[in-house]
């Protein structure tokens, strides 16, 4: 007897496998974007409504606690991912508050809100006035280069209806490793003697926040705030001379860079910025000293604090002939 065909009914509960996000730019804040969305990679979410309540202190004689009053409903999230080339270009410029341009994007002025749906048990989860209010890159030694995006958004909806009328797939670019991807890092234009053991780069919208009135209990809009660039090094202790940049004060650039194995590339630099609080330890016996510092990121004159530049890979030399 031949066995064939598939056994229905194996699954316990929905499968996170089938789970897809998408996002899309709102031409107004909080109103859901239509037509085409993006696809994107992801590690894992958590976004979640957050309702908050008040009870008055009523006296009464019944000896419990009076009803609860609902004084406003918030909705926020991380969007975790591995970095790969142009997957997250869109939500790196909204942070940094620009558009890219001749490959590069600086921080800027613009504020850009998202649509996010979540397609998840045959429903979707819509979620308008999504706002961008940090990002953070972590290349460190041992894993993968890995992304994520902090949202802030106005409310939560679920529909039985796709929102999208199209899609674009997402970028299929390999994922950065922290090996042969990671090309080195420079202070002040100078490599530390030291292997790099691990770099952190935080870009957070600094005092961001959504606002709340009467009449409904999701945000009536946001603040945008401001861009706050930092960060963390780790690198083997080998010389003083990042503790003497440290101890001088002296502030510049610090620039990362690193290519994947297709041969693009993201150059991220703090366009001005210093090293702050020195760890040089000794620990415990039999193990190597590493030296971390902070990085705090600061405008350059005339402006400016971070900038990322995106640099495609060269395409194939044509034939020679012959």
């Amino acid at each position: 007897m031949a066995f064939t065909g598939a056994t229905a009914g194996y699954q316990a509960a929905a499968q996170a496998n089938d789970t897809a996000i998408s996002y899309a730019m709102e031409p107004t804040y909080g109103v859901a974007a239509t037509g085409n969305y993006q696809r994107t990679r992801f590690t894992g979410e958590n976004f979640k409504p957050t309702e908050t309540t008040q009870r008055p202190d009523e006296i009464n004689a019944d000896i419990e606690a009076a009803q609860a009053v609902l004084t406003q409903t918030s909705v926020a999230g991380t969007l975790s991912g591995a970095l790969s080339y142009g997957t997250y270009d869109d939500m790196l410029a909204a942070v940094l508050g620009a558009d890219w341009a001749d490959n590069v994007v600086q921080n800027g002025a613009v504020v850009k809100t998202w649509t996010l749906i979540e397609k998840m048990n045959a429903k979707w989860r819509v979620r308008p006035g999504s706002y961008c209010t940090q990002a953070q890159l972590t290349f460190a030694q041992g894993s993968f280069a890995s992304t994520s995006f902090d949202f802030s958004c106005k409310q939560e909806t679920l529909a039985d209806a796709d929102p999208a009328t199209t899609y674009t797939d997402a970028p299929t670019g390999r994922v950065f490793n922290t090996v042969d991807n990671f090309v080195g890092m420079t202070v002040n234009g100078v490599a530390p003697d030291g292997c790099v053991k691990q770099v952190q780069i935080t870009l957070a919208r600094d005092g961001a926040g959504s606002d709340y009135g009467m009449g409904h209990a999701d945000a009536c809009g946001i603040r945008p705030g401001q861009i706050l660039a930092s960060g963390s090094a780790q690198i083997f202790f080998k010389t003083w001379d990042m503790y003497q940049v440290w101890a001088s004060g002296t502030q510049g650039p610090i620039v990362t860079t690193v290519k994947d194995a297709d041969g693009n590339s993201y150059v991220l630099t703090f366009l001005n910025a210093a090293l702050r609080n020195p760890v040089i330890n000794a620990g415990s016996k039999n193990t190597s000293i590493v030296a971390t510092f902070d990085i705090e990121g600061n405008p350059q004159a005339g402006g400016g604090t971070f900038k990322i530049q995106r640099i495609p890979a060269a395409p194939p030399a044509a034939p020679s002939g012959g």
